[in-house]
């Protein structure tokens, strides 16, 4: 996976407004996002609730290997974003996807 790419999607996204910063936003529910990623470095039991919400939403939830979720945006004590956009989820979506056939 590239994540020059990445990065380059999830600033569109957060340019845009587009975007849900934090667990407590994101379970609070007023939008629903497209797809939710979650940091590589966030502890097993919010990871947990985080997965749970999002099985029961229908939202694709990714968790990053290897890459810190608040290096890539530029804000500290980002460990889970939720991206609103359906176009920049589906390129972040298959970029994850790529990778994955790749390996």
């Amino acid at each position: 996976m590239k994540t020059d790419k990445v990065k380059a999607y999830l600033g569109f996204a957060i340019r845009s407004g587009k975007v849900i910063f934090g667990v407590d936003k994101l379970l609070e529910g007023r939008k629903k996002p497209i797809i939710v990623l979650v940091c590589s470095t966030q502890n097993d039991k919010v990871t947990g609730k985080v997965e749970r919400f999002c099985r029961s939403g229908g939202i694709e939830c990714i968790k990053l290997k290897d890459l810190v979720l608040a290096d890539m945006i530029g804000r500290d004590n980002c460990k889970v974003i939720g991206v609103l956009d359906f176009n920049l989820a589906l390129a972040i979506k298959n970029e994850f996807q790529m990778e994955t056939k790749i390996n």
